[in-house]
């Protein structure tokens, strides 16, 4: 089965390239999207990960700043990279894993604080709980 990675996708880019892969599929798949992944369901036919990847590289390359993503081929999974996964993650309710690993994000889900400094993050935290 082949899965599209576009967890450093906005949401709006992420329901885009799965109509773009669903419509460059037409007849044999539809692309539907499960947890920052999109997912093929086919019908019956086999779809091939080169099929795949080139749908993704067309809509990838119709993007603003298209020379600043990349689309790799992993085995059966096809990754999208963004520009800036910083800026990709704000809004998004996750839980810090697109950061570099020098960052520290909090973990509640309407705040945006990040530090790179342990106790600035654990004195942060402990102020959530004061409320």
């Amino acid at each position: 089965m082949v899965e599209v990675d576009c967890s450093e996708m906005t949401v709006d880019e992420q329901i885009a390239l799965a109509s773009a892969i669903s419509e460059g599929l037409v007849g044999r798949a539809i692309g539907l999207i499960k947890d920052a992944k999109i997912v093929l369901d086919t019908f019956g036919g086999k779809v091939s990960v080169s099929d795949v990847q080139q749908i993704v590289a067309q809509f990838v390359s119709k993007r603003k700043e298209a020379q600043l993503y990349s689309v790799e081929a992993d085995g059966g999974d096809i990754v999208v990279h963004t520009p800036d996964p910083l800026v990709r993650s704000r809004g998004r309710k996750d839980t810090g894993q697109m950061l570099p690993p020098n960052l520290l994000k909090c973990p509640f889900a309407s705040c945006g604080f990040v530090t790179q400094y342990r106790e600035l993050y654990d004195v942060h935290v402990k102020s959530h709980a004061a409320w």
